[in-house]
This record gives C-alpha cells, sequence and structure tokens, in this order.
C-alpha cells in the first residue's frame, strides 16, 4: 500500500512540475522583446492566431462570430513585449479578457466564461480516458463524447462513433487524465501537451440554442452552424495549420 501510495505521490509532483515548467516557459515568451512587429487581422480570432504562430503560443480562443469581433485590426508595435502586443489585441474588441494557466494563454468573451449554455463549461466524463492516441485524435474522441451530451445520439458510456483520423504531421502518442476537467481545460491541456498548438471554438451569432440549451458552434472552414446532431464544433490546429487556411469568413451569421 505505501509503495503504491509513494508511486502515486511521485506521479503527481512529476506532472505538477512539467505544468509549472510549461507556465514558467510561457510567461518568459509573454515577457520577451519585440522590437518591431505589424499585424493585420480580420477579426479577433484571425489577429489572435497570428500571433500565436507568430510567437509561439500555446492558445485557447472562445469567440462569437458578430459584427463587432470580426471587425478588422492593423497596428504596428516597437520596443514593447509580446505580452503587450497580446494585450492590445484583446483590448480592442470590448468584452474580451485573456488570461494565462495550464501552460496555455486563454482568450474569451467574460460572459461566456460561466454560461451554462457554453459546451466548455461541461465536464469530461469519468469513463473518458486518453491512453498512447497522438493529439490530433484525442481531440476527435473528445468531441464525440462531447457531442453526445450536447446532441445525445444515446450511446452507452465508453462507447466511440466510427471514423478516421489523418494527419500530415509527426505526433507523439499521449496519456492523459482528462476526466473531471472541464471541456475547457481538458482542450488546454490537449494543446499543451499535443503538436497542436490553437483550439478555436467559433460561437454563433445568429439567435436559438441546440435542444439542449447549448450555443451553437461554426468552425473556420464551416462558416455557418453546423446541425444540431454535429454539435459543438470547434478547430484543433497546428500554428503552422492556421496560416495554411483561410481566415475566417469576415461576415456575422445570418439569423
Amino acid at each position: 500500500m505505501r509503495t503504491v501510495l509513494l508511486l502515486a505521490v511521485s506521479l503527481l509532483t512529476a506532472a505538477n512540475a512539467a505544468a509549472q515548467s510549461g507556465t514558467t516557459e510561457l510567461q518568459a515568451r509573454l515577457d520577451a522583446p519585440v522590437s518591431q512587429y505589424s499585424l493585420s487581422g480580420n477579426g479577433i480570432a484571425d489577429a489572435l492566431a497570428k500571433i500565436a504562430k507568430q510567437f509561439e503560443l500555446p492558445m485557447g480562443i472562445e469567440w462569437v462570430k458578430d459584427k463587432e469581433a470580426l471587425r478588422s485590426f492593423s497596428r504596428t508595435w516597437s520596443n514593447e513585449t509580446v505580452r503587450h502586443v497580446l494585450r492590445s489585441i484583446v483590448d480592442a474588441y470590448p468584452g474580451y479578457a485573456f488570461r494565462v494557466d495550464r501552460g496555455v494563454v486563454h482568450v474569451f468573451r467574460r460572459d461566456l466564461a460561466n454560461d451554462s449554455h457554453n459546451f466548455l463549461n461541461l465536464k469530461v466524463p469519468e469513463f473518458f480516458e486518453v491512453r498512447q492516441e497522438v493529439g490530433g485524435f484525442a481531440n476527435v474522441q473528445l468531441r464525440e463524447v462531447v457531442q453526445n451530451i450536447v446532441s445525445p445520439r444515446n450511446l452507452p458510456p465508453g462507447a466511440g462513433v466510427g471514423g478516421s483520423y489523418a494527419t500530415g504531421i509527426d505526433e507523439k502518442p499521449l496519456t492523459l487524465t482528462l476526466r473531471g476537467l472541464t471541456v475547457r481545460e481538458a482542450l488546454d491541456k490537449l494543446v499543451d501537451a499535443s503538436e497542436h498548438k490553437i483550439w478555436i471554438v467559433t460561437f454563433s451569432d445568429a439567435p436559438g440554442r441546440t435542444p439542449t440549451g447549448f450555443r451553437r458552434t461554426e468552425t473556420l472552414w464551416h462558416p455557418t452552424p453546423f446541425p444540431d446532431k454535429d454539435q459543438p464544433m470547434w478547430d484543433f490546429l497546428t500554428w503552422q495549420e492556421y496560416m495554411l487556411i483561410s481566415a475566417p469568413v469576415a461576415q456575422p451569421s445570418k439569423p
């Protein structure tokens, strides 16, 4: 019993040390000086994803694709820090804020942080496991589990949905404990541990909720709300992948 207890304590200590190391490295990147930097973005999500790629910041973004959030952004900075650049972008869009937690920069609209209609506040079920899975496929599995909560398919606990996952990057297998975390925390943990470094949840500005009462979502490559049976969806990208796809469509959703 004592051996098992010591092993558990050792594993917890190692996990905490790794998390602290990731946060410390990110803080150093945020405090790095920027002698000259110019940025143009088609809205808050585009601007944030570009700075995430430029300065290699693991980032989670949750935004509502409305007219205000799609307002273009253009600015040049001299002799500032990366943190100042980030704050300038966030401050340009009323209602948004950012925090650094679990080795990830998390940008969000304040009124969504604790909103019961936001699926990111749901808890990951106890049965969910990530054992020797690459990050991209772990994300697919997490999405299927969350979809079964938001848009019930009457799947038994632990059951999966058939499908495939293809990647053009070399991904290492991960073993992570995500159960009991919020979906937001789980995505942050996947971004921190995997080669995918940006997650983006795009909430539709169109009125109405899913039959279970949740905000509907879009993605960068699917600029209208998905059918209820496919809710919710989100983007889970490497830094380079974001630069290879189009920026968010510069039009808010039609009611």
